[in-house]
């Protein structure tokens, strides 16, 4: 395991109202990153993008508009914090429905959605607060 999949997988990510810490992992399961991204696993796709990331903070000093074109480039995201509200409604939406998978297919009626939303909406609206709320 590299130095990076090291720190992707222990970087932690708190998410407003869920109580607890949340890994990058927890937030982007493998199948869920490869059906989105061009990796297999979360820990990849950070490895690969070419920054030194050995902790939060370092994943943080990563400036955003490269961090942001590299998501562009290697996902079906036009940005980071699409990304990451992806991953942040994947996770709600699969803890308030016991039948969603890491597929990323919702069977959640909408009012879920808007849910995972408004969770988004209060810690993880920031670059720098979703790296905390994301890597």
């Amino acid at each position: 395991m590299g130095e990076a999949e090291t720190a992707a997988a222990t970087l932690d990510v708190e998410i407003g109202g869920l109580g607890g810490e949340v890994t990058l992992a927890d937030l982007f399961p493998s199948t869920w990153v490869e059906s989105h991204c061009d990796a297999t696993s979360i820990s990849e796709f950070v490895e690969q993008s070419g920054f030194e990331v050995s902790d939060q903070e370092s994943f943080e000093s990563i400036p955003s508009h490269k961090w942001d074109r590299y998501v562009d480039l290697h996902t079906e995201f036009d940005d980071w914090q699409a990304m990451l509200s992806a991953g942040v409604e994947r996770y709600v939406l699969e803890r308030t429905d016991p039948a969603e998978t890491n597929s990323g297919v919702s069977t959640a009626e909408p009012e879920s959605a808007e849910s995972a939303e408004s969770v988004e909406g209060g810690e993880a609206t920031e670059r720098e607060e979703s790296v905390e709320a994301s890597v």
